[in-house]
């Protein structure tokens, strides 16, 4: 789960921006038409127009190299992190939880670097050092945790498995973990959120795993279904929201996934970027992150709220490489606040940033309204 952040000196440059995108996207949310016939008539444009897309090109153009002075200073806060569950376990820090985020960041960082040279192998490196205690047996205990400790590793568990594969690890015995386990998760399905079960959906399928009940259609409960009013979501009811369109779009390995009918789309063309607006102004990067890879999954890089979002994303990251701020909590954790809150927070701008600039994410952004348009290259 993520965690209240704290004001950062960032309020000045977020109040003008939040203002813009809170009157822009003033609207109310649609009412749900979810699977009626009428839904097709609802959906905002699924091209973006040529004026939206020549701005959002200018901005990444413009910012280039400080998007790749951000990814060298990530780096160089993520490389010397200790991600060992075990260790991060005993100060009450759910290691396979920091496991998985720093697993994603790298996967991330991997699929960016080029082909040629020594980048990807130098992520390997750091990739099997992190894998490392996935071979401890301490780390295989899904069947001796008890039921809150089980519920709060079970999805870390398997997508920690799944990265490895993507990575090209080995996973052979890990496999064979997951499969003894599987009786457990089963189990537990029912207690899940429809974001929960939606990724089990993926994971189950990727690891050749019967469902227990049908898991695809999870989000039909969701808040996306329901067309939930943006201005009454709490903070863990955002972290909800999104991970709903993470799990729809497989975390951003189906960017081209038609995930969303035509009423949810239309619902989320609006519902983004007053989230957006509204968490740029309460100066929260980690979250206003997930939304903007959010509006990048949904098709929605048009909206200006996208290049705002991409923008304080930039504005915002510490020296360190890291983004957010949690210095109040030093005290309980001391340098562990760096696996705690920091991680989870740099991970989410990682991915944000990585798809907002690398051609290779952003040649699938969708047609110009008009006529096809190509992203500029570097």
């Amino acid at each position: 789960m993520r965690w209240a952040h704290l004001g950062s000196s960032s309020g000045a440059r977020a109040a003008a921006p939040a203002a813009l995108l809170l009157a822009l996207a003033g609207c109310a949310p649609p009412p749900s038409t979810r699977g009626s016939p009428a839904a097709a008539t609802l959906t905002g444009a699924r091209c973006t127009p040529a004026d939206r897309r020549q701005a959002l090109d200018a901005f990444v153009t413009e910012n280039r190299a400080r998007y790749a002075a951000a990814i060298t200073r990530a780096r160089a806060f993520l490389d010397p992190l200790d991600v060992d569950p075990q260790k991060l376990r005993a100060v009450h820090i759910k290691g396979k939880k920091k496991l998985v985020e720093a697993l994603d960041a790298y996967y991330r960082l991997y699929q960016i670097a080029p082909a040629a040279g020594g980048a990807r192998p130098a992520l390997l490196t750091r990739v099997k050092a992190l894998a490392q205690a996935t071979e401890d047996d301490r780390y295989h205990d899904m069947l001796t945790l008890g039921d809150r400790e089980f519920k709060e590793d079970a999805t870390s568990y398997l997508r920690a498995a799944l990265l490895l594969d993507r990575l090209g690890l080995d996973t052979t015995r890990y496999r064979k973990e997951i499969a003894a386990v599987k009786w457990r998760l089963d189990a537990h399905m029912r207690e899940r959120g429809p974001h929960q079960r939606r990724a089990f959906h993926a994971y189950y399928q990727h690891f050749g795993l019967a469902e227990p009940f049908p898991l695809q259609g999870a989000l039909d409960q969701g808040f996306i279904a329901a067309r939930a009013d943006p201005e009454k979501l709490g903070r863990l009811d955002v972290y909800a929201f999104t991970h709903e369109i993470f799990a729809a779009y497989d975390f951003g390995e189906r960017l081209d996934a038609g995930a969303f009918n035509d009423a949810d789309r239309a619902y989320l063309r609006g519902a983004l970027p007053r989230l957006t607006a509204i968490w740029i102004e309460k100066r929260d990067p980690d979250l206003l992150a997930e939304l903007v890879s959010c509006l990048r999954y949904a098709g929605l890089t048009g909206d200006p709220a996208y290049v705002t979002g991409l923008g304080y994303l930039l504005d915002e990251q510490n020296q360190d490489g890291s983004w957010g701020s949690y210095e109040t909590a030093r005290h309980r954790l001391g340098d562990h606040v760096k696996q705690g809150f920091y991680l989870h927070s740099t991970m989410v701008a990682v991915e944000a940033l990585t798809l907002g600039f690398e051609d290779m994410f952003r040649k699938t952004e969708g047609p110009v309204c008009g006529g096809a348009a190509t992203p500029p290259s570097r």
